[in-house]
Parts: C-alpha cells; structure tokens; sequence
C-alpha cells in the first residue's frame, strides 16, 4: 500500500520524527555555536581592547579635563575677590600693609594657590607666594624699592622680616600679566613663564580694576604653579604603561605624568622642554605622529583617537583640545599601550575555545537521549496547548513515566483548573491597584512638603502639587538627571555654578544613601529660594533600588533668621554696631600689631554721654533709644572705614583708631567728635543738645590685653568728666589715683555686706494668656545710709569686677528663698509659685555654687524646690560648655529650675542649646522694647519664642512696656513676661498685696 504524500507548491512535504527534529538542529546549533564562539572570540578579544583602551582614554582626557576646570578657574575666582575687595572698600590699594594682609588671608583660604599679587599704574607692587618648601613670602617691588622685586620670609602674623631674594630691574606695567589684562580689559591669562626669582613654572591669570570713571587703578593676579597639574596627572593610574601629558600649540611641555623636569638651566637662563625632544619614548614618538597626522599641534580642534606602532607594539591615542573662557589653548594627550590590555584576553580565548568543543560532545550526546525520551509526553502536551489557545481550558493530559515531564503534566492540568479563576483575579487585582495609586497620589499631595520621584535611570517620573509650585511646574513632563539642574535652575547654595549632577540627592539615594542637606537654592522667574532636601532609595523585594524619593522645602525664613542671629552675637541689637564681642577681636588684633611692628601704633576712645540718664528719664527709654541710634550714626560718619566704632552698652561707646601717627591723630579724632556732638539732636520732634566725655589711651606694646585698654580709657573718660565734660582727656599715670577712688566705693561695698545694707524687690512675672502672676524675679537694691536706694545699675559692676557679686548674690538668693517659703506656707493656693534669681558668670565659675544651694535648702523651710529658678546669662554658657552641662544637670537634680536670660544679646548658643539641661528662655528687653511689625527686633523676638517652643522650654518676655508689645508677643505665642506695662519692681510687702487680691491683668 502505498501511503499517499502532501503536495505543496509541487513539492511533496514528509512529516519528521520528532525525535529527528530534536536532535539534527541541536547538534547543528551546538556545532555552530562552537565556532561561532571561537570566532567571535579572537574577533571580540581585539574589539575589547580597542573599546577598554578608548574609554580608559577618554575617562582619563575627561577627569584631566576636569581637573584642570578646577584648577585654573581658583586664579581668576581669587582676581574676582581681590578685585571686589578694592572696589568695595575693603581694602585701600595705596596701603601695601593692608593690602597684603589680604592678600596673604586670601593664600590661607585658597590653599592651592602659589602667588597673588597687585599692581599700580604708578609701578607700586605688592605680593605673597609660597616658593621655598610652600612658605609664604612678602613680595614688594616699585620705585619705592629702586625698581627692584624683594622677597622677604614672614612670621606666624604675616609679618615680613628677613630678606631671602632680590631681582633687579622689575618693572610693573611692563610685565606680560600687566600689560595682557591691560589689553584685554579684563581677565585674561599671560603665557606660561619661568618664575624669575625661583626655578619655577606658573601660569599668571590677572585682570584689570577701573574707577567709577573708567580709569585704571591697577590689575590683580596670581600665579598658578605648572607643578600641582604635573603632581595630579602622576597620580593617576593609566594601564600599566600609559602616559599622559599637557602640552602648548608650540609644543612645550606643560604638564607630563613621567618625572621628566619641564625646564632645565642653559648657560644660566632657563629653558624649557618640548615635547619633540623630550627624552621619553612614549612621549616623544607620540608628538611625532599627531604632527604627522595634522602637520601641526595646533590644528587638532575636535578630540581626536587615533593608534600608531612603536616599536612593534600598537598604541592608542586620545588627543583632547583645552580652552577656557579666558583664552587658554592646550591640548591633553593620553596614550596608552596595547600590551597592557591584550596578554590576558589571548589566553581567555584559548580557553573559551577549549571549553566549546568540550561541550559540544556532551551535548550531542544528552540531545540523543533526551529526545527519545520527550517526544511522545510532548506531542500530546502541544495538541493540549493548541485547545488552550482556542478557549477551551477544560484539557487534561496523560502523565508519563518520566518524572519531570510527569510533574510538568500535572502542572499544565492544574493550570487550566486555576487559568479561570487567576483571569478573575486579576481584574479585581487591576482594580484594587488603581485605587491604591489614586489614593497615594491624593496623600503625596497632602504632605507639607514638596516631593519627587526618580526612576532607577534617574529620570524625574512625579512630582506632588508642593513641588509643581516650588518648581513653577506648569504642566509636569518627565525630565533626564542630567537636565534637571537646567530645567529648574537649581545651583549651589552661594555660587554661580549649576547644581552637579553627581552630586544630586536623587541619583546620590540611586547610589544608596540617605541624605539630608541645604546646599541648593533655585533661581526662578521669582527669586532665588534656599531649599532643604532628603533623599532616600526605594527597593523592591530583591533589595534592588527601584526609585529614589526627594522631599524639599523653602527654607528661606530659616535661613534669614540664622543670619540675622549670627549677625546679632557681634552687633548691638539697637544701634547695629559692633558689640563688645567684635569690639575685644579688634582689640586683641591691634595689640599683637602693636607688639610685633615697632612703628604701629593705635588709639581707643572710650565715650560716655553726659547727662544721658536725665533725657532717659524725662522723654522715656524709646526716646532714649532713638538718641542712641542717632549717635551711632553720627559716629560712624566722623572715622575712617579702617576704624571701628562700637557701642559697650547703655550709653557708652569705643572708636578704634587703627594706624595712626601718634596721639595728635587720637586728639584730632576725639575733636571731630565733639565738634560733631555741639549740633543738636532731633529726637520725637524735640530738639537735644547732648554731650560726651572721651577718654584717649594710646595703644603700644605695652599693653597685652584688651580689657586693660577700656579700663585706662574708661579711667580717662572719667577725668574728663571731673573736667567739666563735654571734652577729652588722655591716660597717663596721674590718673591711677583717680582709680582709688573706685576702691571707696568697694570698700562701701565691703561694709554693706557686713552689715546686710541690701534689700531685695520682686518683679511680677504674668501669664500673657490669663494676666495672673506666676512667679517673681528677685532684684537686689543698695539700702545705703547715706545715699539713700541705690539701683544695682550703680554698683553691680564693681561688685562683679571686685569678686564681691557672689557673696551678694549669696544673700540676695538666701533671701528669695526664704521670702518663698513663707508665700508657699501663707498662700498655699500657689503651690507652683516661682522666684527667679540672677547669677553672675562668678557665681557659676569662681564659686562652690551647688554646695551653696545645698546649705541654703537646708536652712529653708521650702515645700517646693521646684518654685525656686536660677537666671544665667547667655554668654556665660559658651565658656566651657561640657562643663556648664554638668554643672546645671547637677542642680536639675536638686529639683531647681534653670533660665537663660538676655537670650539672643551674646555669642549664639543654639548649636548646643538642646543639650542644656534648661527650662526657660528670657527675650532680652532690648529687643522687645523695640518691637515694630515691620523691624527686624519684631523677627527675632518671634524666632526666639519659637524656637523656645519647639524645644519644649518656657518663653519669658522682658521689659513689656506697652500694649502693643503685649500683643505681639501673645500672637508669639509667647507663655509670659514681666515688664512696667504690669508693675515695676516692688518691696516685699507689696508684693504680698498683689498675691492676697489674686487680681488678674488685663490681658487684651
């Protein structure tokens, strides 16, 4: 019989075994696969090496690159700040001492760089550069040093003193860097040139400084040494032979990572190296071929790969061109050798090969048996299949004998009993998923905060409604990481450069970190806004990083608050001028010039109003306050900007005179001054005369601290005043019999504490919500026999400077604390009732102060140790603080509560202000009494406050004069104050009236 045969198009068509159809094409694909992978990896070995060769090329020519971005943009940054110094002020060009007394702060903060310098039209030079084992040398050159160049070696103060070289004939204007910013009329570079004083090569970058005029005053520049590139390029690693070098158009070498020296000494004139001669093989046949390849060096404008044979061994070049926006023109070349990548990628082929052909026989060998075992269970599981594809899911197959393919059988039976049910699942799957993004999506707009997300790529996939309107975000698209810092205009926080991309929190979290920072700010349509932003990685259930998710905030309020607290610990919050902080820096400043330049010489002025107390009295602390100011102003417009004038507190001020000529400039000075007082002062429509007394002390280097200083010109100023006031007198040794005279007073002082003259008056502290008194402040007043109540104002100060504040201190809180005891027994209503003590920075250091608080406790009959606080002022805390944590922990223990008063008038303490063991902040009164909605006293009162709350502590507001001060401070939400709005402060016995009526304030 014969079996009849498909026709198709003519051909008749056999049906195959499957068993024939397994094996045929496995052993055809194993056999091809074979030589396919020997083939490809002889083919692939060398295609490797060309791509490992190239990218190590240009990963190589793109850090050199950017490394030298880096480098070469400082010069010109430090132009820019030298440059703005001289236009702003900051600096008088004429003075060369001042003058390079910044230049040298600019060397310490631009470590990097060798040299900075200034040039005048009239051929003045001044200069520091680091040449001899990176030390600093004065550099001095002009017709005041006979047209020569000086260097002379510097002390730890920037101090020149020996002379170590000199160069004759240095003219200024003629030199390249002057005359080529000259030219350019802005900043520029001059050619590479060889130190002449030192065997160095450097790189000068300078530009040009004109007046308001358009006449040149003189041009800034520094020097940039060829060393540091040649020092960063044989750091790198370049395969095991690879080399890398810098060179100019004209071929001179100016950077190589070989040791080769870049200039060498001709007949005592100092050459430099081409690279064409250059006594390196790789280098030197290098340069040959790229200017056989281009007839010039200076013709490569596009980065360049290219591969010659030296030797017998194949090298590959990559030749980048280097320019910059002030017209520097170098070409970087990596050259690397390909025997450094290819010994091993021969012997991995060898062995690939090896392996192939092993294979092979194994698995021709397993297809002949698999297939005889597969082929029935497989047919029948393939017609299943086929009725599965066309809807039918009811198939079941027979199991076989062989196992797998018996589990496999199984398998694809309960498949199609599952298939319906997983296709309904699915749908209500879909659906719940939908819900859960709606619903996430509705949570990420909710949060306070802006949000982004990243995929694992880095492209920008979502952001929530706060971001859209942080990043003025019209309609969202998807934005690349690489474009994101244009697209919203994100740069780093104070500079001109657009936010790098490698250091973006979101591919930073890509990377795995969690992170926080406020280094960003945007600059948008308007304004610039400071940013915070945390990032963090998302992984998905095989710990891989899927997304990354970035929160950001507008941090602008914070920012201005910190700025305007820093500012506030080195300037009088009234009058904006330095404090006593800056005012001792200053001090301590000139007095080292003073001890280290034999002909410096300085001048303080101490001043003290006349008669000021009086006007306080009559017209009122704001009208005080307002002549305060008028007279700070005043001040300012009678010194020079190298001058300082800063305010001591109440009514005393300081003029520095910085660099004088003796004391006939301090004279002169303090007649300006008087003359200027003599025209009266317009204060809440009232015209003032006014008056000071001035004491002059001549700063030399007899002196070695500033507080000797104030203390001879404040003796001064008291003769003045002995002298009529309104006029000035000069320290000398007569008047340390004046200074006797202060010894009465503390010998009063002496006598007072013997025989218990003081007397303690109790301030009310209220409740800003409810108007009633919580608690008072204990003040200590001078009950003397003969001049009657003496507020402490008179006689605290000496109290302190002589050591006897701590036994008053001592008696006034013995005192507050029995005065306490018989409250908390008489009005046993007020079991919280508080009293507030002040100590002095002597009570806290020079005293065995808990030892003392644990006698008077144990005298006292108190219920409630709680009710008694201690008031420490805010820069005794910054002395030692390790030391002041342990000492208020220890009284914490004791169940003493502990304030912070004048908070915000002294050096900032926030930094460690959570660590304090402490309950209250005082705002000091100077700020509240002078608190206006739009003035910045009514900002800082409020950050204090808040800040305050969000660290749990109690806010309590001094000196509420005002209704209006009462206000604000209740919308601070400020817990309570005390001030004469509510009552001043009163005996004892009043105090008791006020505690029996129970009476509240009016609050509103």
């Amino acid at each position: 019989m014969v079996r009849k045969q498909r026709v198709a198009d003519g051909w008749p068509v056999r049906r195959m075994p499957l068993r024939l159809v397994l094996i045929v094409p496995f052993v055809v694909q194993t056999v091809g696969a074979v030589w396919l992978t020997g083939w490809l990896a002889i083919r692939n070995g060398q295609h490797a090496v060309n791509e490992v060769a190239g990218q190590l090329r240009q990963e190589t020519g793109d850090r050199i690159s950017h490394t030298l971005d880096d480098f070469l943009e400082t010069p010109h940054l430090v132009n820019r700040l030298s440059a703005d110094a001289i236009r702003q002020g900051f600096i008088d060009p004429t003075d060369k001492r001042a003058t390079y007394r910044y230049l040298r702060q600019l060397m310490i903060d631009f470590p990097t760089m060798e040299s900075i310098f200034w040039g005048r039209p009239d051929g003045e030079f001044i200069g520091n550069g680091r040449f001899d084992q990176g030390f600093d040398r004065y550099m001095t050159a002009g017709p005041s040093e006979g047209g020569a160049i000086r260097f002379y070696d510097v002390d730890l103060a920037g101090n020149p003193n020996t002379l170590t070289n000199e160069t004759p004939g240095f003219e200024t204007i003629t030199r390249p860097w002057y005359t080529a910013a000259v030219a350019a009329k802005q900043p520029t570079w001059s050619d590479v040139f060889v130190y002449h004083a030192y065997p160095l090569l450097a790189l000068p970058a300078s530009a040009p400084i004109y007046d308001a005029e358009g006449n040149l005053v003189g041009v800034v520049g520094s020097n940039f040494f060829m060393s540091q590139i040649s020092e960063f390029l044989q750091s790198l690693t370049i395969g095991e032979h690879g080399q890398a070098f810098v060179v100019e158009p004209s071929g001179l070498l100016v950077a190589s990572s070989t040791d080769e020296p870049l200039l060498w000494m001709e007949e005592g004139q100092p050459q430099r190296q081409r690279v064409q001669q250059s006594d390196n093989d790789l280098l030197r046949g290098t340069a040959a071929v790229l200017v056989q390849e281009f007839g010039h060096l200076s013709q490569i404008r596009q980065p360049t790969q290219l591969e010659f044979d030296l030797e017998g061994d194949r090298q590959f070049v990559e030749a980048i061109p280097y320019r910059d926006e002030w017209g520097l023109d170098w070409l970087i070349v990596v050259v690397v050798p390909e025997s450094d990548f290819m010994a091993q990628i021969n012997a991995n082929t060898r062995v690939t090969i090896a392996l192939c052909a092993g294979a092979l026989l194994l698995s021709v060998a397993s297809g002949i048996v698999t297939a005889r075992w597969l082929a029935q269970p497989l047919v029948a599981l393939n017609q299943a299949t086929k009725e599965i594809a066309k809807g039918n899911l009811h198939q079941t197959v027979v199991t076989p004998r062989i196992r797998e393919v018996d589990e496999l059988s199984h398998s694809f039976n309960q498949m199609t009993m599952q298939l319906q049910s997983a296709l309904t699942e699915q749908r209500d799957l879909n659906q719940a998923l939908a819900n859960s993004e709606n619903q996430l999506r509705q949570f990420l707009d909710a949060v306070p905060v802006g949000i982004a997300i990243h995929d694992a790529t880095g492209q920008l996939i979502y952001t929530n409604e706060l971001a859209q309107l942080l990043l003025q975000i019209e309609v969202f698209q998807p934005v690349e990481l690489e474009n994101l810092a244009i697209a919203f205009q994100i740069y780093r926080a104070g500079t001109p450069d657009l936010y790098a991309q490698e250091h973006m929190p979101a591919l930073r979290a890509l990377n795995g970190e969690v992170l926080q920072t406020d280094d960003l700010e945007l600059r948008l349509e308007k304004g610039t806004i400071p940013i915070e932003v945390s990032a963090s990685p998302i992984f998905d259930q095989d710990d891989r990083i899927m997304y990354s998710v970035v929160a950001f905030q507008d941090i602008s309020d914070r920012k201005r608050s910190q700025e305007q607290l820093v500012y506030n610990a080195l300037h009088d919050t009234l009058t904006d001028l330095p404090n006593r902080n800056l005012l001792m820096e200053r001090l301590e400043l000139s007095i080292n010039w003073a001890r280290q330049i034999e002909d410096y010489h300085f001048a303080v002025l101490f001043l003290d109003l006349d008669r000021f107390k009086v006007i306080n009295d009559s017209l009122g602390h704001l009208a005080g306050d307002e002549l305060l100011v008028a007279i700070a102003h005043r001040l300012l417009g009678t010194i020079r900007p190298t001058d300082l004038a800063a305010r001591l507190g109440g009514d005393e001020f300081v003029i520095l005179l910085d660099e004088i000529g003796g004391i006939q400039d301090a004279v002169r000075a303090a007649e300006r001054i008087l003359r200027q007082f003599r025209t009266v002062f317009e204060v809440d429509g009232r015209e003032l005369c006014l008056s000071t007394s001035i004491g002059i002390v001549l700063g030399d280097r007899s002196y070695h601290h500033p507080p000797d200083l104030l203390r001879d010109a404040d003796i001064a100023m008291y003769r003045a005043k002995g002298n009529g006031r309104a006029t000035y007198a000069i320290f000398d040794a007569d008047m340390h019999t004046q200074a006797l005279k202060r010894l009465d007073i503390e010998h009063d002082l002496r006598r007072a504490i013997r025989n218990q003259e003081f007397v303690v008056h109790y301030q009310p502290i209220v409740s800003l919500s409810s108007g009633k008194i919580i608690g008072f402040e204990a003040l200590v007043r001078w009950q003397n026999p003969k001049r009657g109540l003496i507020p402490p104002g008179q006689f605290v100060a000496i109290a302190e400077e002589t050591g006897l504040i701590q036994a008053i201190d001592t008696w006034v809180l013995r005192q507050a604390c029995t005065q306490l005891a018989v409250w908390q027994q008489q009005f046993p209503q007020h079991p919280l009732l508080k009293i507030s003590v002040n100590l002095s920075a002597r009570d806290i250091w020079d005293a065995p102060l808990v030892e003392t608080l644990d006698s008077i406790l144990a005298d006292t009959p108190l219920v409630n140790f709680g009710g008694l606080t201690l008031e420490i002022t805010e820069s005794i805390l910054i002395e030692n603080v390790s030391a002041t944590i342990d000492l208020l922990s220890r009284i914490k223990e004791r169940g003493i509560a502990v304030s912070i008063d004048d908070f915000g008038t002294g050096y900032s303490s926030m930094s460690y202000l959570h660590d304090l063991p402490i309950d209250t902040l005082k705002v000091d009164r100077s700020f509240v009494g002078h608190m206006t909605r739009e003035g910045k006293n009514y900002r800082i009162t409020e950050t204090i406050v808040q800040l305050s709350n969000r660290l749990g502590l109690e806010a309590i507001a001094e000196g509420i004069e005002t209704s209006e001060q009462l206000s604000f401070l209740q919308q601070f939400g400020c817990e309570y104050g005390q001030g004469y709005l509510f009552s001043k402060p009163i005996p004892a016995e009043s105090a008791t009236v006020l505690l029996q009526s129970a009476t509240p304030y009016p609050m509103g």
